[in-house]
């Protein structure tokens, strides 16, 4: 057996001692009024420099090699940010677990130093972190000093040093608590910086994420998802911006519609989708920021701001086309988009409408300028598996190429000239059953006969054929 593996057991003993213990932390008494004036000098104590802990590191291995146990005091407090490091962790030194509890039990210095690399190291891996964690509780009862009542105050209100209910419970008052969030994290010691983004507060964030599927589709949703979010990217950062927590962050976020037929409301929508926008970015512009979060997040995504473009494409000529027919291509499209969620899409605006669109929210500024074209006409560019489509706002034909013919548009550029999007591109075929020609020269095909399900009938002959999407009048007609 390890050395790591006795200490373990020695302080597995040592809990079994006071077993009920954390159960009769104290109230609140008169050293309670002393916090208050401790409240001000009870910031998170600073990891030593890294030099300086090597050369700590570098005399406890000595001392214990020596076999002489005489570690120095100063290198047993410090050695607290030693025990569970990767590099060299020396939890397994033997003695040094029991002589940094000796000391904490004498020293506040060596006990708070003890109790903020424990959250910091915090790793529900580490099979030390549990035992550890009903040391330090009862090292809170057998030691009722004033200097470390603010750790008493966060045990009792969250368990917070049981490694397994702290930060389930924690969790649950930032998404739900009654109090301000900033007076949540503050109660249990989390407003500290270097605290917020410590292992126990990533663990923390984890319960979160993982809990936001339910609770964002509750009565309270908005409330709720506005405490996540702050507390997510407190001061407009990401509390933890690796690849790996942004994923797990998109994920818990979408993860309630991922395979529901229900959308969430508008104002959900809107706040989740912009908060990605803002740290994940767009995935039809940056899906090297979406790998971590998996492709059925990112497909959600993509289908809300498809949706949006087509909403934003259709909302904005509305105001300025002169086709009448306009919204049976709404409808159109909009049933190939429940048909398939990969679909991408991108706008072309002429210059007024493209004045106009700036103030659209939903769009976030993901539309491009088109050139060459009158100033009120508007282009979607919509890319459905391998073909991109392109739709003219006006009497525009609509157009089509294989994605990877040379004249198709690319979706995602921000500008656009007329000739552009006005390619030699693929025929469209006849569809006898509605009675619609086709248009067989590749230069597009005419909205004709909307009312009479005409040109639909033939795109959708198209769309079939190349891509195995099936729609019908039931699919396309306006609702």
């Amino acid at each position: 057996m390890t050395h790591a593996l006795l200490a373990i057991d020695r302080l597995n003993a040592f809990v079994k001692l006071l077993p009920h213990a954390s159960s009769r932390l104290p109230v609140k008494s008169e050293s309670a009024k002393a916090v208050e004036a401790l409240r001000a000098s009870d910031a998170a104590i600073a990891l030593p420099v890294e030099a300086v802990l090597d050369a700590v590191r570098s005399r406890l291995v000595k001392v214990s090699s020596a076999g002489t146990g005489q570690y120095l005091r100063s290198d047993l407090r410090a050695s607290v940010w030693l025990l569970w490091t990767e590099k060299q962790p020396l939890a397994d030194l033997p003695g040094l677990v029991e002589a940094v509890w000796a000391q904490a039990y004498k020293s506040n210095a060596t006990a708070r130093a003890l109790i903020e690399a424990w959250l910091r190291a915090f790793s529900l891996e580490n099979p030390s972190v549990g035992p550890t964690g009903m040391a330090i509780r009862q090292l809170l009862v057998m030691r009722p000093n004033p200097r470390l009542e603010s750790w008493r105050d966060a045990d009792r209100r969250v368990e917070l040093f049981d490694t397994k209910e702290g930060p389930r419970k924690l969790a649950r008052r930032i998404m739900l608590g009654p109090e301000a969030l900033d007076a949540e994290l503050s109660a249990v010691g989390f407003d500290d910086p270097l605290r917020a983004a410590g292992n126990y507060m990533r663990a923390v964030q984890k319960e979160i994420v993982a809990k936001a599927s339910v609770s964002l589709t509750r009565s309270d949703a908005d409330r709720t998802l506005k405490r996540i979010l702050a507390f997510l990217a407190p001061q407009g950062s990401l509390r933890f911006a690796e690849p790996k927590s942004r994923g797990e962050m998109a994920r818990g976020l979408l993860r309630p519609w991922l395979e529901a037929e229900d959308e969430p409301d508008e104002s959900i929508r809107f706040q989740i989708q912009d908060f990605l926008l803002e740290h994940l970015d767009d995935p039809r512009l940056k899906p090297q920021r979406w790998q971590e979060a998996g492709v059925h997040a990112t497909n959600l995504m993509r289908r809300w701001l498809t949706r949006a473009s087509l909403k934003a494409f259709f909302g904005l000529i509305s105001d300025h086309a002169l086709d009448a027919h306009w919204r049976y291509r709404e409808a159109f499209w909009s049933a190939c988009l429940e048909k398939d969620a990969t679909i991408e899409a991108w706008l072309a605006l002429g210059s007024r409408i493209y004045a106009s669109a700036r103030a659209v929210e939903d769009l976030k500024r993901a539309f491009a300028r088109l050139d060459g074209a009158s100033g009120d006409q508007a282009v979607l560019l919509l890319r459905v598996k391998g073909l991109v489509f392109c739709e003219w706002s006006h009497n525009g034909k609509l157009r089509a190429w294989p994605a990877d013919w040379s004249n198709a548009p690319q979706l995602g550029r921000a500008r656009y000239t007329r000739a552009e999007l006005t390619g030699k591109g693929l025929p469209f075929p006849p569809s006898a059953r509605f009675g619609s020609n086709g248009s067989s020269d590749g230069m597009g095909l005419s909205h004709i006969g909307s009312d009479r399900n005409q040109w639909q009938g033939s795109a959708a002959e198209l769309l079939a054929r190349r891509t195995q999407i099936v729609l019908g009048p039931k699919d396309w007609w306006p609702r």
